[in-house]
């Protein structure tokens, strides 16, 4: 069995006869190379075909180069004028064609005609050094933006600036104008269109407000003694409550703090209300402060009011009386002597002097005692001096 199995093998690893090859050696070497090219590498073939297709190019550029320069005519070579020109030689144009060119040379035979003479320059005005000269209404223009800083002299104001911009070449009654287009004093809506300045205050903290009275406050106060305006005098009142802090939670004044004012002076005519300036305040613990603020009515209105007496009988009524004692001695005299005389009376001047003495009386004002009277604070009060916090 392993005889004929490997009969068998040997068998299969035999040609056929059909797959010999009956071709001559050269054919079947040529027929391997063809095989061999055929699974030779593309990109070799590739860029080997790229390499001759550049050479065959540069080639034909290098033949083309050569042939144009070849094709190029030559350049002739620069001539230089080394003879000298024999003045003999030149031929001079004729009169007319000298006339179309002042510049053209003149013939050496024959009568020469003399070249036109240049004219001597016209004279310019002056040539000035610096900038062209303003006009006036530039002049102008600029005085009146410097017109503050021009100090007051035999011209002052926008004329002297001009006059002395023209070089006193302004006429007078062109200074005039100007002077008095400068003094023309500002118009209703000149006036109109100024603005008031705006100030320009900065805020700070006031304090401890439990310890502060400020400025605007009103204290009720209740009138202790009369008051008369004939004479200059004293007046006090007591403060019916407590007066609290500027954030209400301290008592600062108690209740029956008594203050202390006075007046000077009394009314002139037509005036019914009295000016009261309190000057201190004293609290029942024994803590005084000075206040320096006006007094003013239980609701708020500056000065005091109250019963005024203007003397009115003391001023007129003895220049009525005696008005009346003199007419009535005039009837009584024309009567007791007929009437029949012409004697002009002059009015007496008695009357007339007794009302203008009587002028001097100043009108008084009362105030009762127990009125309710009240205080303007003028100025922040700070108690952190004398006073101290403790929780009840």
């Amino acid at each position: 069995m392993a005889d004929d199995s490997r009969e068998n093998e040997i068998r299969d690893a035999a040609p056929d006869p059909d797959e010999i090859d009956r071709k001559p050696e050269s054919e079947r070497e040529g027929a391997m190379a063809s095989i061999q090219r055929a699974g030779a590498d593309p990109k070799k073939l590739v860029l080997t075909l790229a390499i001759f297709a550049a050479a065959i190019f540069m080639f034909f550029a290098l033949i083309d180069g050569v042939r144009s320069d070849a094709d190029l005519p030559e350049t002739p070579p620069s001539r230089r004028a080394d003879s000298q020109i024999d003045p003999g030689t030149i031929i001079a144009p004729t009169l007319g064609g000298a006339a179309a060119d002042p510049n053209a040379p003149i013939a050496f035979d024959g009568e020469q005609v003399p070249g036109f003479a240049e004219a001597p320059p016209s004279p310019g005005p002056p040539v000035r050094d610096g900038p062209p000269p303003k006009s006036e209404r530039q002049l102008l223009a600029e005085a009146s933006r410097r017109s503050g800083l021009i100090a007051y002299g035999g011209q002052s104001g926008l004329a002297g600036a001009i006059g002395n911009r023209l070089g006193g070449g302004a006429t007078s009654g062109q200074r005039n104008d100007m002077q008095a287009a400068n003094s023309r004093e500002p118009t209703v809506l000149d006036s109109a269109r100024r603005a008031s300045a705006i100030g320009r205050q900065s805020a700070r903290a006031i304090g401890d407000r439990n310890y502060l009275l400020t400025a605007g406050t009103h204290i009720p106060c209740v009138l202790q003694t009369a008051m008369d305006s004939s004479v200059p005098g004293y007046v006090s009142c007591i403060v019916p409550r407590h007066i609290y802090s500027d954030n209400g939670r301290v008592i600062l004044l108690e209740k029956g703090t008594r203050v202390l004012g006075e007046y000077q002076g009394g009314l002139n005519r037509g005036q019914y209300r009295l000016f009261v300036l309190w000057n201190r305040a004293l609290t029942p613990r024994g803590i005084a402060i000075d206040l320096a603020s006006p007094a003013s009515d239980a609701l708020g209105r500056a000065g005091l009011s109250g019963g005024v007496d203007t003397f009115f009988w003391e001023r007129f009524g003895t220049a009525l009386l005696f008005s009346l004692v003199e007419d009535a001695s005039v009837i009584a005299s024309e009567r007791i002597g007929g009437g029949g005389d012409n004697v002009t009376r002059v009015p007496s001047d008695t009357a007339s002097t007794i009302v203008q003495d009587s002028q001097q009386i100043r009108p008084v004002l009362r105030k009762n005692q127990g009125e309710d009277v009240g205080i303007f604070v003028a100025q922040d009060f700070d108690f952190a001096d004398v006073y101290g916090l403790r929780i009840k």
